[in-house]
């Protein structure tokens, strides 16, 4: 190895006991690998065979928690008993080489496109029309809350009846539990929204639910994260701010988790300043690390597209680099590293490669919204995006 790149090789412990071998996790993205109705697919297996040794934490993409939360037609889902046995495969696929696999749990809210399609309605914090879906959103009741809840419970115990090492709680990427967060989705007047503590409710709710399954059915080593997008600031209307999502993450760890990871995108998106508040000027996931600090790692991801990238990362912004495209289009990134074989680490794909990255056939579908750096080679993209013969 060369000892430039010895700090991403470095042990590092979470709150629970459960230490990883490097800095390297490989980031949650959605493959549509599975099943209609969220089975685990062979896609899915094949997949994770090939890039079980990308990362020392290896996270799935987000798996619904509830029939009514079909983002992709394919995704993953694990929301019925019955899904439970194709999952006991999955972990054994993804734990083969010692790494650490984690579950993401989430409900789409209003993404929820293929229920849409399927049942006729679309659920969110508010009822409401938004310009950018051809579908009207339905705001779910008080009892439609607690089913929710009690959804997200009944996938973490299903996580752990699998076999798996943890689960993280999706919180980020305008997803539900972001929805109840943001002022431009949750429109509510009761316990559930208004207020900053209102609108947080929701997420250290379900964290508690899932705390409590955990508590309960796990080993002590089994590990909770919870994924964030630090603001959300658009040309929609501004949702939250950095300071507002501070505070979320200040309850979340008060809660007790593992880890805190952050979902950003964009060119050095790792090292992002917010775009508004109080902590304008400062790198978004240095102050989040500094908060943390004691009480939870942090995971971060964002434009990590070189051994370079990812180096400067662990170094100076978070504790663990959540690698995404990079392992993606190069799963030996990791160990090309470790072998002191950076140089060979590379975002080119051509036709002479792409059957070695195991990719799932419909991949092309969601290609576009997944393999989106600008640091990504044109060639990849047009390979990747293209619908096979």
């Amino acid at each position: 190895m060369n000892t430039k790149f010895a700090k991403i090789f470095e042990p590092i412990t979470f709150p629970n006991g459960v230490t990883l071998d490097s800095r390297f996790a490989m980031g949650p993205m959605v493959i549509v690998g599975s099943e209609k109705g969220g089975a685990i697919g062979q896609d899915d297996l094949t997949y994770w065979h090939r890039h079980n040794n990308s990362a020392s934490l290896l996270i799935t993409g987000a798996t619904a928690v509830s029939e009514y939360s079909d983002a992709y037609g394919n995704g993953l889902g694990l929301y019925k008993d019955d899904q439970v046995e194709g999952w006991k495969e999955l972990a054994k696929v993804m734990k083969a080489e010692g790494n650490r696999a984690v579950v993401q749990l989430f409900h789409a809210g209003y993404r929820s496109s293929f229920t849409y399609k399927d049942k006729g309605v679309a659920y969110s914090a508010s009822t409401k029309t938004y310009s950018f879906l051809d579908y009207p959103v339905t705001g779910l009741t008080e009892a439609q809350i607690e089913e929710v809840l009690n959804d997200f419970a009944a996938a973490a115990k299903r996580a752990i009846d699998a076999g798996f090492d943890g689960v993280e709680i999706h919180g980020a990427n305008r997803y539900l539990i972001h929805q109840f967060f943001s002022v431009v989705s949750n429109e509510r007047t009761d316990k559930w929204g208004g207020s900053l503590e209102n609108r947080a409710r929701f997420a250290l709710e379900v964290v508690k639910r899932v705390k409590a399954v955990i508590k309960e059915h796990a080993k002590p080593d089994f590990l909770l994260g919870y994924r964030i997008s630090p603001e959300e600031i658009h040309r929609h209307g501004d949702g939250f701010t950095f300071d507002e999502a501070l505070y979320l993450i200040d309850e979340v760890a008060t809660l007790g988790v593992d880890y805190i990871n952050t979902s950003q995108s964009g060119p050095r998106s790792f090292a992002a300043t917010p775009k508004a508040g109080n902590y304008q000027g400062q790198a978004i996931n240095k102050v989040i690390k500094e908060r943390l600090a004691g009480r939870a790692l942090l995971l971060g991801a964002g434009d990590l597209t070189s051994p370079d990238k990812i180096l400067e990362a662990v170094t100076d912004y978070v504790d663990v680099a959540a690698t995404a495209t990079m392992v993606l289009l190069d799963p030996d990134t990791k160990e090309k590293i470790y072998q002191g074989r950076e140089d060979e680490v590379t975002l080119e794909v051509k036709e002479d490669r792409l059957a070695d990255l195991c990719l799932p056939k419909l991949f092309y579908s969601i290609a576009p919204l997944i393999v989106t750096s600008q640091f990504v080679p044109q060639i990849t993209k047009d390979l990747l995006y293209k619908k096979p013969e």
